[in-house]
């Protein structure tokens, strides 16, 4: 376990409901400013007041967007998995103060590649949407969005649609690679991929990529995003 964190604050300045599932934060922090930013670098906010609450849990958010000149950072919260923290992001307001662990990342932005693959559900989906932002425009990119309904699909920070997505209900991981083998274009060169997402489906498409076509694990970043909770 980590410790002599410091820890950061910042103030909610919005907070609005995207969708049934998604919540939308922006986050205002002079700490921001000491951070030096990668596109895919995640935030650890505690649920409730870090300064005062000893061994109080944190849930890591991707962050979605930063604005550096009035240092804010924007997140997208899901309540898929309806935990700890899909009950604490339904209590917060405008005005609230926030805590948080300095902003850091491993699941970062590589431009070495020639083209990529950007692979998950919903719950990934602002960490994707980073990433494509800050892509070189001269990068190739083939998408796939899985996710259970169409009203659980919400745009990027600009408001467009950039990925394909697919609505798989119910969501079977075999099921996800074969459409996936199906519609994968020719591409050229290197390629590097991000699978994310729902944790069998992150294990079956690693294994795919890995096992049938022979990706080095160089090539590849795969995290599960969430975990269900079950009642006992």
């Amino acid at each position: 376990m980590e410790t002599n964190i410091e820890i950061q604050k910042g103030q909610l300045i919005e907070i609005k409901q995207l969708n049934r599932h998604v919540f939308h934060l922006k986050i205002q922090s002079e700490d921001f400013d000491k951070m030096q930013y990668v596109p895919g670098f995640t935030l650890d906010i505690y649920l409730g007041n870090g300064e005062i609450l000893s061994n109080l849990e944190t849930r890591k958010y991707s962050i979605w967007n930063y604005e550096p000149v009035h240092q804010i950072i924007d997140v997208a919260i899901c309540t898929f998995s309806n935990g700890k923290g899909a009950h604490w992001v339904s209590t917060l307001k405008n005005g609230d103060i926030l805590y948080f662990n300095p902003p850091k990342g491993k699941l970062l932005i590589n431009e070495s590649a020639d083209y990529y693959y950007l692979i998950g559900d919903i719950t990934s989906l602002s960490h994707l949407y980073e990433i494509n932002r800050n892509l070189s425009i001269n990068k190739k990119v083939f998408s796939f969005i899985y996710a259970y309904s169409q009203r659980d699909i919400f745009p990027d920070i600009d408001g467009s649609f950039p990925f394909d997505y697919y609505v798989i209900n119910p969501l079977i991981p075999e099921l996800v690679q074969q459409k996936i083998e199906a519609l994968e274009p020719d591409f050229s060169g290197t390629g590097f991929a991000y699978i994310l997402g729902e944790p069998k489906t992150v294990i079956t498409l690693h294994d795919y990529f890995k096992n049938q076509k022979k990706w080095n694990s160089n090539q590849l970043r795969s995290k599960p995003f969430w975990k269900e909770i079950k009642d006992i």
